[in-house]
């Protein structure tokens, strides 16, 4: 019964994301045709695109004021996204009929250019790690907020001093400590390192529990035991630092794509100001 609900589910939602795309499409033709009249009535397209790509701007920008506003009855988030998504697409479209080349000829204009290109590939990026990053977090044992990730780490550290500190002191014992402290507890206790946010990697996982296996013929069994409950929080806190760069991408992009996207607002108004000015010199 419930996979016969999911792919109920599924097909709805594909159905409504295909009917969005044809009708976002269809707005597009028709704006493009009425791009086309303007011309050939020798009116200007530069200002029949320049107020729909401002316009356009204005309306991307609202989901921000939506999201902090989500006690009134305003639709539903989802709904916004998804209005923000086929706008974003149209924006584009708007833009390519605008400007006479990708990046305008002239310094201002250059630089308004780049602030469009550069909120658009962040915004497709954006699309792309919102649908794929609930997935890899979900795909894990274990899910953990964002503001409990450090909480987390700080036990993995207690739990193996506690578990180096139950064992006997015998030689077999010191080596696993020796081990411990030369290369275990540096990763335990450092931050995350940039590159792995940028691009997580099983490298450091592999390399440590590859090391603590080759002690493994140095252990008696009850030292053996405590090293396979170390090499158990090496694994979390390898979950832990592939959740912390996941939810971290998502809240920087978050952060910079709006910021980047006021900036552009902010700056194709000045630019809509000064062409207003220019034709009425």
């Amino acid at each position: 019964m419930s996979t016969i609900l999911t792919h109920s589910i599924s097909l709805s939602f594909r159905g409504r994301r295909r009917a969005s795309i044809a009708a976002t499409l269809a707005v597009i033709l028709m704006w493009v045709v009425g791009a086309y009249f303007v011309d050939v009535s020798l009116g200007r397209t530069s200002i029949y695109s320049g107020v729909t790509l401002l316009v356009c701007l204005f309306a991307l920008t609202l989901i921000g004021l939506r999201k902090r506003l989500i006690m009134l009855p305003l639709m539903s988030v989802s709904t916004w996204v998804q209005i923000h998504i086929y706008t974003a697409m149209f924006a584009c479209v708007a833009y390519v009929i605008h400007v006479p080349s990708i990046i305008a000829n002239g310094y201002f204009e250059s630089v308004l250019s780049w602030l469009f290109i550069v909120v658009s590939v962040s915004g497709f990026y954006g699309l792309y790690t919102s649908r794929t990053a609930p997935k890899r977090l979900t795909a894990l044992s274990t899910q953990v907020r964002y503001d409990r990730i450090a909480w987390h780490r700080d036990q993995i550290v207690i739990a193996a001093k506690k578990l180096l500190d139950q064992l006997p002191e015998t030689p077999d014992r010191n080596v696993l400590a020796s081990f411990y402290q030369t290369h275990v507890q540096p990763h335990f206790v450092s931050p995350v390192k940039f590159l792995y946010l940028m691009r997580p990697t099983t490298t450091k996982k592999r390399q440590l529990l590859g090391a603590l296996a080759d002690l493994d013929r140095y252990m008696d069994a009850r030292v053996r035991q405590a090293a396979g409950k170390l090499a158990a929080l090496i694994r979390t806190r390898d979950e832990l630092d592939y959740q912390y760069a996941i939810q971290f991408r998502l809240r920087a992009w978050v952060i910079l794509h709006a910021a980047m996207s006021l900036l552009l607002l902010v700056t194709s108004i000045f630019h809509a100001i000064l062409v207003l000015g220019w034709m009425g010199s």
